[in-house]
């Protein structure tokens, strides 16, 4: 029978149902003592720094932004290589998105690229902990105490990882965390902000608390929605659902997993759905998730090293790279390739699905075509190729995974120096 592996797993409780199956006799799926719970616990992760659970990431970075309080039309620097709704939604609030480059080698913020993109009008700059690898803290926050801007950390890839033993959203005056189905801490959907000044954190959390808190029904609807979405990614349901669609699209040369992104748009106004409190279930399942962080990243990494020992031999082949100083807990294991669309579609016909760009290279998106400026760290970083990695997948699934694209890669090199030596003669 054809193995086939999703590029993407949830993380999920094995007692998620009863969890919530309490929780909803106990009348507490919207309102309860969960949540309060659940962001202590989540501050004491992060150096005691008040912590604000918020209904997405993406709105933790609202709320933080809009605390801040920056005149209209001051600029908020961002790595060109990040998601589209962050920089989107500084626009929505009035700022003006500045994009910087990336360092090719690890997919993160340039300080340098930083350094020459300041203007009297800077006012914060977002480093990306891009993929579960922490930025360079060191200089981004030389560079931004020179200058006196603020630094909001974007950490939604990066929950336990490290930089120089302490971990990350605990350098900047702020940070945002997500929940989403397939981040580190899966609550489907949610989000955190940390936040190091007390009467910044006040005012975010007036802000958060001046919003409606969901119904009943919109929380039983996002909970079903991320059970459905973590069920077909199982490997034997993937195999006979999504699969086939992908492997038919390999050869009609077609994309349908753009279709499983949010689409690319305005954001302003945003939408109702957005504007809403964080449920007291989702608190209960995120209490529940901390107490497996660190397993579920050990496992994470351990995949993580069964790759880059076995894929090592590869010719052409750029491996993530992990400074020293830092802990990468491997949101994405990210590879750069010869051949790389050919390689794709020769491992999804093989049961094994690839990715081959997970954030955006906001410097080509037309959302921001008044923003674009050149990008080559970005750009190069853009042609990646992200490969299964998360902590579900057994040992055996991961030499698999390491068998499949060793013989793809060969049959690539075979064919490489065929095509050579017939253009030589």
């Amino acid at each position: 029978m054809l193995k086939a592996i999703s590029r993407y797993g949830a993380r999920v409780l094995p007692n998620t149902q009863q969890l919530i199956r309490k929780s909803r006799e106990r009348g507490e799926l919207v309102q309860g003592p969960a949540v309060e719970e659940f962001e202590f616990r989540f501050s004491r992760l992060h150096d005691h720094r008040p912590a604000i659970a918020t209904s997405f990431g993406r709105m933790a970075f609202y709320y933080i932004l809009k605390a801040l309080n920056f005149p209209a039309g001051s600029e908020i620097v961002f790595p060109a290589l990040t998601f589209w709704v962050i920089p989107e939604i500084a626009r929505v609030l009035g700022l003006k998105p500045v994009f910087v480059d990336v360092d090719p080698a690890t997919y993160n913020m340039d300080p340098q690229s930083l350094a020459q993109s300041i203007t009297p009008q800077t006012r914060a700059v977002v480093p990306t902990h891009l993929y579960g690898l922490p930025c360079d803290m060191g200089p981004i926050l030389e560079i931004a105490g020179r200058h006196n801007l603020r630094v909001i950390e974007d950490c939604a890839h990066a929950l336990c990882a490290l930089y120089q033993g302490r971990p990350v959203g605990t350098f900047g005056d702020a940070a945002f965390f997500s929940f989403q189905t397939l981040k580190p801490l899966n609550t489907y959907g949610g989000g955190m902000a940390v936040v190091g000044d007390s009467r910044l954190a006040a005012e975010v959390r007036r802000l958060v608390e001046a919003e409606p808190w969901p119904t009943e029904a919109e929380v039983e609807k996002r909970l079903l929605v991320g059970r459905v979405q973590r069920i077909f990614i199982r490997p034997a349901v993937f195999r006979w659902t999504l699969f086939p669609v992908l492997w038919l699209a390999s050869y009609l040369g077609a994309r349908p997993d753009v279709y499983l992104w949010e689409k690319i748009r305005p954001l302003d106004p945003l939408p109702e759905h957005y504007r809403r409190r964080y449920s007291n279930v989702q608190a209960i399942l995120g209490l529940e998730g901390l107490s497996y962080l660190v397993h579920w990243t050990a496992e994470t990494r351990r995949n993580a090293q069964i790759l880059s020992r076995r894929l090592a031999e590869l010719r052409g082949w750029q491996l993530p790279y992990c400074p020293p100083d830092r802990t990468h807990v491997f949101y994405q294991y990210c590879v750069r390739t010869p051949n790389r669309e050919w390689l794709v579609r020769q491992c999804i016909r093989r049961g094994l699905d690839l990715e081959t760009l997970h954030v955006d290279l906001c410097t080509k998106l037309p959302l921001f075509q008044e923003f674009w400026r050149e990008a080559r760290g970005a750009e190069a970083g853009a042609q990646a190729i992200q490969v299964p990695v998360y902590s579900s997948l057994s040992e055996e699934e991961m030499e698999w995974i390491c068998c499949t694209i060793k013989e793809v890669a060969g049959h690539g090199e075979v064919a490489g120096r065929a095509m050579a030596r017939s253009i030589q003669h």
